[in-house]
């Protein structure tokens, strides 16, 4: 039994996906696990600090804390290794003892970067299971705004269907603005969501698709890595063609949903991956 006192540090608030998923859940299931203590943006000391989505306030506490001798785990969710961020990430690569990410592409492309290796821990779910509606004819495209340019070259797609469109922070015309509440009402109110993808994005991860399936809806994908593990059971591949074989196989798009669910119900539960951080976290 261990008696650990660990931080979790996200800059950015819960309306930040990233936060949810790769700070403030964890910091929950942690906590759960091995007489671990855990915080979440707070003051104090700590035995371990995880940097989640690093930013430049970051980085100096981050470095203090390594020279209180703290141990430094680095959360690299997002590839910014040759953007305008590079330099603050190359800062928390330097100081980090250990490295995770959400994703095998993101992985690999540590080891590329840095040549080190790093810990998949994937995002979980956060939506509760609801039964599956897929046959009907209301579309659902959600995510932030800056990955609103995925949508824009399908939206032609959609002149003769009935698309909800739910992003943030701002609002747009002819969208929702992004709350928990309003993606729980869209999710209830929509059939099927669509998830368009684009180069040099493969670094992602598959949580806004666990949520859909979640929820109750069918996906339409385009072809990504985090998604190819739920084939079986969802459509990935050209987006057209998968909304007129959503349509001819309406009838079959529950089932479909159904064992999506069962799939991921406990492979992606905030419970197992908490653990897997908490596993992670013990070794350190």
């Amino acid at each position: 039994m261990s008696d650990k006192s660990i931080l979790f540090m996200h800059d950015l608030g819960p309306q930040t996906a990233s936060f949810r998923y790769r700070a403030q859940m964890p910091a929950e299931q942690v906590s759960r696990h091995n007489g671990f203590k855990t915080a979440l943006n707070q003051d104090g000391e700590y035995d371990i600090v995880v940097v989640s989505k690093p930013t430049r306030s970051t980085v100096p506490i981050a470095e203090q804390a390594k020279k209180d001798g703290a141990k430094i785990v680095v959360d690299f969710s997002d590839d910014h290794f040759t953007d305008e961020h590079k330099a603050k990430y190359a800062a928390m690569a330097q100081i980090a003892d250990h490295i995770v990410v959400a994703s095998d592409v993101m992985r690999t492309r540590i080891q590329r970067y840095l040549d080190c290796d790093a810990t998949v821990i994937p995002d979980p779910y956060e939506q509760p299971e609801f039964a599956p509606h897929a046959d009907g004819d209301d579309y659902l495209w959600f995510g932030h705004q800056s990955n609103f340019q995925d949508l824009v070259p399908h939206l032609w797609m959609f002149k003769d269907r009935k698309l909800r469109v739910l992003t943030g922070p701002k609002e747009l015309p002819h969208t929702t603005v992004w709350t928990p509440e309003n993606m729980v009402k869209m999710f209830a109110q929509s059939n099927i969501a669509v998830f368009p993808t684009r180069s040099g994005a493969e670094f992602k991860s598959a949580n806004r698709l666990l949520n859909t399936i979640r929820a109750g809806c069918f996906p339409i994908c385009q072809q990504h890595p985090a998604y190819m593990e739920f084939r079986p059971f969802i459509w990935v591949g050209d987006m057209n063609t998968g909304l007129k074989w959503s349509a001819a196989f309406k009838q079959d798009l529950n089932d479909c949903v159904a064992a999506a669910q069962d799939y991921i119900r406990d492979r992606y539960s905030p419970e197992t991956l908490g653990k897997k951080w908490a596993d992670m976290l013990e070794g350190i």
